[in-house]
């Protein structure tokens, strides 16, 4: 049985701020195979980058600057890993969004040449708690020990995850907030009870044909807006029915994101820490606070101060 005193599972952008930020080398693990996992609100690319190959790339500017007086934020911020650009005209009600940028200016996804030589390409399923350790189930049925596990993959990869370790019941309640996301003619936005991004007609053809675009140009008012509700709704759903879902909604080119992820009533992540002090998790789920439109931010806060 191999030994790795801290391991992550997952490569998206809450992997890679949580590998950035902690000086102790990781290794990380990701899926090697190229999945899309759907089920009612979830959509999830389980590979190298995760949702940051799918999402639109978007920041909340006004989120960003209040974090930015946080210290840990702004020193992470201020390495440049990437880059905020602005991309929409000065418009009171789309100035607030901005987008995430590479150094070549491309939308900024995660990749596999960030993690350098520690990602290692084997899917881990499932999960045994032990006193003093925890010991991971790889796909090939070999096991790997480790001290400390964080578990930075998507909600739904999560729940999964939680339930093949019989940590999570099938009976057991999941509950989670989210919101409406669509489009809509721009004559019929109303900013008192919805967020708005333009979506020029070339931005979401791309969407709809690669599933994601490459960059974004400067845009003034469209024909189309994204439509992101500022009211939230609660989710109250059984595991197994979340699991055996096949319905979905077309979702990899809408944004939103669910967040307040619970069981049985409890905090996902206070509900791991009654099992063991030695699994952190970091995802949409554990941001508390629902919020329209973009969410990055707050993954990033989220990770750098808890």
């Amino acid at each position: 049985m191999n030994f790795i005193n801290k391991i992550i599972i997952g490569s998206g952008i809450s992997s890679f701020v949580y590998y950035k930020n902690n000086p102790k080398k990781i290794k990380v693990f990701s899926n090697p195979s190229e999945k899309v996992f759907k089920s009612g609100n979830f959509y999830e690319y389980d590979k190298i980058g995760g949702n940051s190959n799918i999402w639109g790339g978007y920041i909340n500017l006004k989120r960003h600057k209040k974090f930015l007086k946080n210290k840990k934020y702004r020193n992470f911020v201020q390495k440049k890993f990437f880059n905020i650009k602005k991309i929409f005209k000065n418009n009171p009600i789309f100035e607030n969004t901005y987008c995430l940028t590479s150094k070549n200016n491309n939308l900024f996804r995660i990749k596999k040449s960030f993690f350098k030589n520690n990602l290692i390409e084997k899917k881990i399923c499932k999960i045994n708690i032990q006193k003093n350790k925890i010991i991971l189930m790889l796909q090939d049925r070999k096991t790997v020990q480790t001290n400390k596990l964080i578990l930075c993959v998507g909600n739904l990869n999560l729940l999964k995850l939680l339930h093949e370790s019989n940590l999570i019941r099938s009976k057991d309640v999941i509950s989670f907030d989210d919101s409406s996301c669509n489009y809509v003619l721009n004559i019929f936005k109303n900013p008192k009870i919805n967020y708005y991004i333009p979506m020029p007609v070339k931005q979401i053809l791309e969407k709809l044909i690669f599933q994601k675009s490459k960059n974004y140009q400067i845009t003034g008012e469209t024909v189309f807006l994204q439509k992101f509700s500022k009211i939230k709704k609660k989710y109250n759903l059984s595991c197994e029915s979340i699991l055996k879902n096949k319905k979905y909604k077309l979702r990899y080119f809408l944004s939103n994101h669910l967040v307040n992820l619970k069981v049985n009533n409890i905090p996902i992540r206070k509900f791991i820490k009654r099992k063991t002090n030695k699994i952190d998790i970091y995802c949409s789920g554990t941001v508390k606070k629902y919020l329209p439109g973009p969410v990055v931010q707050d993954l990033i806060f989220d990770i750098l101060t808890n």
